[in-house]
């Protein structure tokens, strides 16, 4: 069952709710990530695989950070000769921006922190030949972590970090649920949503670039939010990507905030 009772409504929730979505990416990310190459401390969540990506090598520092955590959390991105993100669950001080940009950080934008009620989701059917279902099996992690991946266009060990919330779990109250959209017997797309503080994340909404435009995206997010609705859940949050924000827009998601992003490209 839930950690905390759902809130009713967006409308219904404290001044900070956009903190409260920017600090949700942090907290899945515990659960989610713990593996090879995963470094989890209470300051910050570090992936380092050396792959040519900034999201193959990257911290997510929690808030409120601090520059000296920032310069410890970093160290490692400097060194690994490999593009290198950072990113923040919630707003940074100008102490933090310096830190950055006196080792080669620079602000790439961040990501919007956007909600939605989840009974005002419109109908989002697939198309003839597609079906929805929930990912549970071990079995089916490298699967799920590779359609991941490619949907992205991120390093495959990126998509082996994010599948390792597939635990076996296939409650229907589970915390972490994972979901993917099969072309015929094919995944094509995935998703996962985390259930936490009060309200349903949605995470790792990717559709392969063959299969977009199909509103597959669309479907693989309302989705779980409408099973999460019979929970008792009133309210969706997630963190959006560029290519994906237009897509959340169109199906009633609003803007909260952002979580702040810098990246380092090796010189």
């Amino acid at each position: 069952m839930p950690q905390t009772a759902p809130i009713a409504s967006i409308d219904s929730t404290q001044d900070d709710f956009g903190l409260l979505i920017t600090q949700h990416i942090d907290q899945v990310f515990r659960v989610v990530m713990p593996g090879p190459g995963v470094e989890i401390e209470p300051e910050y969540i570090r992936l380092v695989t050396g792959e040519p990506h900034p999201f193959g090598n990257f911290i997510c520092m929690s808030y409120p950070a601090t520059a000296p955590d920032t310069t410890k959390a970093m160290e490692p991105l400097l060194h690994c000769n490999a593009p290198a993100a950072a990113f923040f669950a919630g707003p940074l001080g100008d102490d933090v921006h310096q830190t950055l940009v006196s080792h080669g950080f620079e602000r790439a934008g961040g990501m919007p922190a956007m909600a939605v009620e989840i009974d005002k989701l419109p109908a989002t059917p697939l198309p003839d030949g597609y079906r929805f279902e929930r990912v549970s099996s071990q079995d089916h992690r490298d699967v799920w972590g590779d359609v991941f991946a490619r949907g992205y266009e991120l390093p495959p060990r990126l998509g082996a970090a994010f599948s390792g919330g597939i635990s076996g779990d296939d409650a229907e109250d589970a915390r972490i649920q994972y979901f993917w959209v099969l072309k015929g017997d094919t995944p094509v797309c995935t998703s996962f949503i985390y259930l936490n503080k009060g309200v349903a994340g949605v995470y790792g909404v990717a559709t392969l670039p063959e299969e977009r435009g199909k509103g597959l995206g669309a479907h693989v997010t309302a989705e779980p939010l409408r099973m999460a609705h019979k929970l008792g859940y009133r309210v969706g949050v997630l963190q959006s990507s560029e290519a994906g924000y237009p897509i959340y827009k169109r199906i009633g998601f609003s803007d909260f905030g952002e979580i702040p992003l810098y990246v380092r490209m090796p010189s």
